[in-house]
């Protein structure tokens, strides 16, 4: 705790003036590798970005909004008028530079002052197995404490700071309001008083896992795992809260507060006090986990946990997650990521309304759609039962919207196009290479799930090329598309028609030295090759290259390990046909995102016990490396994440896996407790539980008693224990969650690579992981590439900041998003001499190559700033 108090060195650099504060985050995106690289260089890439906060909305939770004792009325809208029209803009002046110190010892003096260097270089590393460049980082802050970084979080950046500017004005504020009579000054200290009690328990836990970061790691050079994500999240959600403790401590003097401020900076106030409030708990759940694993690894043996801490993880996933999806709905992204799912969100709860609904009933639901934008508290308990209570047909047909024939005639304006599409299908004849003969896919449909459905079925009739298990095909055939900026040698053999050319052309080129082998992303359950396009496009175009996408069939119509057999018989297709894809067979990459990433490692374990030929590298983008039922750090980020939630991960694991629930859910008063959206207090919900369950625990019935005489009961998984689950999540959601439990498949190697033997792994080829550093399966990506170290395979690493998971899927959406995946391709052509311009379209009309990225002397990924700006 004295660590707290002494950081008065970073006063030097805090305006004492009291203002808004921008959210800063981190534009860089760092590039590891195994192999020791020379020659580094800099590069500066800089980004200035203001996250601006939603100021008219209302809130819910224990404490009533002030506005629900203001009529609505004139008085109330011209208060949030001026409200909105007393914001004054940031006055911005001269830059000052600040070195950053690289001494481990000298914690107490991170910053130096350095008013003649351009650029703060931060230290690199010179040891197997990365030769990081120099980072060059020119710092700038506004008003408050700088934004934590994942990449200083180790060395204390500025933490203790932030958490001492939070307290001392939370206390402040909280003494001038206890002074107050009015109703609102009573609501805004009790408000305090818990936002001093959240940091106050919160902080000890987040100095021990700051203490323990180190032996999760990949390397001492090398540092992200989910313990560090968890507290740049919560430094993140400090510094937004700090942000509104310094507007109510310059604006709570006066008649204007009460009639203006207050309703807006309370609900503000509330939102994020609940926010961390939750962070609160799984942080302290992280804590626990640490000790559970030994500090040793990031997974953690869910049968080595008490039962009480899993049944408390249950009842975050079931609660907190509502506190998430808000006005702090992506706090942890960069700020365009945030809008971005502020929208997408707000179109899951509309969607919903409409999925399966009558015509009549879907347009009243979408004439009030903006609701949903309006007021983010309904926006948040909508998606929260969506992600708690919706079966995997509704994920399934609102991930396949991007798939639907009217939003596909849409992206014509803005994907490229190339000179050859072509979809088709091969099989279903034996595939003879050498001596080894790949039989066609026999895995057959599910017989419980007949694949009637079209994608998006409930809003239009879907692609118009079927693909996926959007319809029934053919059991033996596998669907495939051919994306190629020009026409090559051989690819007449196909043969090639007049539809599968987008832009005419009488060029015929050499056959190409390289070919890109694509598995798509998509939970296993939903998208397709067509839907990918929107990357896969512009890398043709950019690479130059043949490009091939697999169009496997989705479960749970076509289960595990139906996907498998039909990745691999592709795979087989593409070695024994190179000429007619307009390749010459030298180098063969295959990549894949998300579930896609999962597939590539699949076929290439396959294809090494086959003993057929390996690709020369694979590119797997935040993939899945475990889906046996486990805990690990980073999997708790998916309570707060709005796109990789955890009961969306239940039902896809479930889906592939071939699991399901009783159709039928047994409803009764535990399970009304956690559904019933008409309870608007998730408090209350969750009190009402704890009181259920404490009876609950009195019963246990003789049997149990007689059965685990010899065992601790702590540990044991029996049926009252889920009965508790099903007083937490619902009866259906237990039956599921026992099922994958139970099930030994998700533990299986061509489920989860990361079991695969060491015979296997070892014989791997150069494996590029990328991985987003709030994503909840980063720790697959830092656990599989721990792995590969032991076994001495040559691999690379990056990691990707302030992006969400699937962020290739934004590749037109987003910059940050497209920024990310252009560099990452763009160093993987320089690596395989792939000769294309390196420069990456985005729109249908001509192309202008003169945009191409510059190439890097050391082609470390890439090395990019951590740029602030300075305010006074």
């Amino acid at each position: 705790m004295s660590n707290l108090l002494n950081i008065r060195h970073y006063k030097s650099i805090v305006n004492p003036r009291r203002g808004s504060i921008a959210t800063i985050y981190n534009r860089s995106i760092q590039r590891m590798t195994t192999t020791p690289m020379s020659n580094p260089t800099n590069m500066d890439i800089t980004e200035e970005s203001t996250s601006k906060m939603d100021t008219n909305k209302s809130s819910d939770g224990p404490f009533r909004s002030i506005t629900d004792r203001l009529p609505i009325g004139p008085l109330a809208v011209a208060g949030r008028l001026m409200s909105c029209l007393s914001k004054q803009a940031p006055v911005v002046t001269a830059k000052r530079k600040y070195t950053l110190s690289t001494s481990n010892n000298d914690k107490s003096s991170l910053f130096k002052s350095s008013p003649n260097s351009p650029s703060t270089l931060m230290r690199s590393s010179t040891t197997t197995p990365s030769n990081l460049d120099r980072l060059s980082r020119t710092i700038r802050t506004s008003l408050a404490a700088l934004a934590p970084t994942p990449d200083t979080v180790g060395l204390d950046f500025n933490f203790d700071s932030t958490y001492t500017q939070l307290r001392e004005l939370a206390d402040t504020n909280c003494k001038y309001f206890s002074q107050q009579k009015t109703d609102v000054c009573r609501r805004f200290e009790h408000l305090l008083i818990q936002l001093l009690q959240s940091i106050d328990t919160s902080t000890p836990h987040i100095r021990y896992l700051t203490d323990n970061f180190h032996h999760f790691d990949y390397s001492p050079e090398i540092r992200a795992n989910g313990y560090r994500s968890l507290v740049v999240a919560h430094g993140q959600a400090c510094l937004r809260t700090l942000d509104i403790l310094r507007q109510v401590d310059t604006k709570r003097v006066g008649l204007l507060f009460n009639l203006m401020y207050s309703s807006r900076l309370f609900q503000d106030l509330e939102s994020w006090t609940k926010a961390l409030m939750a962070m609160q708990r799984i942080i302290a759940l992280a804590v626990k986990m640490v000790d559970y694993s030994k500090k040793t690894a990031l997974y953690v043996d869910a049968d080595h946990v008490p039962l009480d801490i899993e049944l408390d993880y249950f009842k975050m996933v079931a609660y907190d997650s509502e506190y998430f999806f808000g006005r702090t709905c992506g706090f942890q992204f960069a700020p365009s990521m945030q809008t971005m799912l502020t929208f997408l969100l707000a179109g899951l709860a509309t969607y919903y309304e409409t999925f399966n609904r009558s015509i009549p009933y879907a347009a009243a639901s979408l004439a009030t759609a903006p609701k949903y934008i309006l007021f983010p508290e309904h926006r948040a308990k909508k998606c929260a039962s969506i992600f708690r209570d919706s079966d995997y047909l509704f994920c399934k047909s609102f991930w396949n919207i991007v798939d639907h024939d009217y939003v596909k005639m849409g992206s014509r304006y803005i994907v490229p196009n190339v000179t050859v599409s072509k979809y088709f299908q091969i099989g279903p004849e034996p595939i003879e290479i050498g001596s080894t003969i790949i039989p066609p896919p026999t895995a057959t449909a599910n017989a419980d799930e007949e694949p009637k459905e079209r994608a998006a079925g409930n809003i239009g009739g879907g692609s118009d090329n079927p693909t996926g298990s959007g319809s029934e095909q053919p059991r033996q055939l596998v669907n495939i598309k051919l994306l190629s900026s020009e026409i090559r040698e051989g690819m007449n053999e196909l043969p090639l028609k007049k539809a599968d050319l987008e832009i005419a052309s009488t060029t015929i080129l050499p056959m190409s030295d390289h070919l890109l082998l694509h598995i798509h992303g998509g939970g296993f359950i939903a998208t397709s090759s067509s839907t990918h396009e929107i990357y896969l496009k512009p890398w043709a175009l950019g690479l130059e290259i043949p490009i091939v996408s697999i169009d496997y069939s989705l479960a749970p119509e076509y289960p595990y390990p139906r996907a498998i057999e039909e990745c691999f018989y592709a795979y087989a297709w593409v070695l024994k046909n190179a000429n007619k894809l307009g390749w010459n067979g030298k180098v063969l990459l295959l990549a894949g995102d998300s579930a896609g990433g999962n597939l590539v490692t699949i076929v290439t374990m396959k294809a090494i016990e086959a003993g057929l030929r390996k690709p020369e590298g694979i590119i797997c983008f935040y993939t899945p490396f475990m889906l046996g039922y486990s805990m690990s750090p980073s999997r708790l980020m998916a309570i707060m994440d709005p796109l990789l939630n955890t009961g969306f991960l239940w039902r896809c694991l479930a889906a592939y896996a071939g699991i399901k629930a009783d159709e039928e859910p047994v409803h009764d008063d535990l399970e009304s407790a956690a559904i019933d959206d008409r309870d608007n207090n998730p408090s209350e919900k969750r009190r009402k539980i704890e009181k259920i369950l404490t009876s609950a625990d009195a019963i246990v019935t003789d049997s149990t008693k007689s059965s685990t005489t010899n065992q601790n009961p702590e540990y044991i998984r029996d049926d009252t224990y889920y009965t508790r689950l099903g007083d937490i999540m619902g009866s259906r959601q237990a039956k599921l969650l026992r099922k994958l439990r139970e099930s030994t498949l998700p533990n299986n190697p061509y489920m989860s690579p990361l079991l695969a033997s060491d015979d296997v792994l070892r014989q791997f080829p150069t494996t590029y992981l990328v991985a987003c550093h709030q994503d909840p399966l980063l720790d697959d990506s830092v656990t599989f590439a721990r792995r590969l170290r032991s076994l001495s395979v040559e691999h690379h690493m990056v990691i990707v900041h302030n992006v969400t998971h699937g962020f290739l899927s934004f590749y037109n959406a987003n910059y940050n998003c497209k920024k990310a995946a252009d560099r990452v391709m763009s160093d993987l052509a320089r690596r395989y001499q792939i000769e294309g311009p390196l420069c990456f379209p985005t729109k249908k009309k001509k192309q202008n190559r003169k945009n191409t990225l510059t190439p890097l002397t050391n082609p470390i990924f890439p090395i990019s700033t951590f740029t602030d700006m300075i305010s006074e």
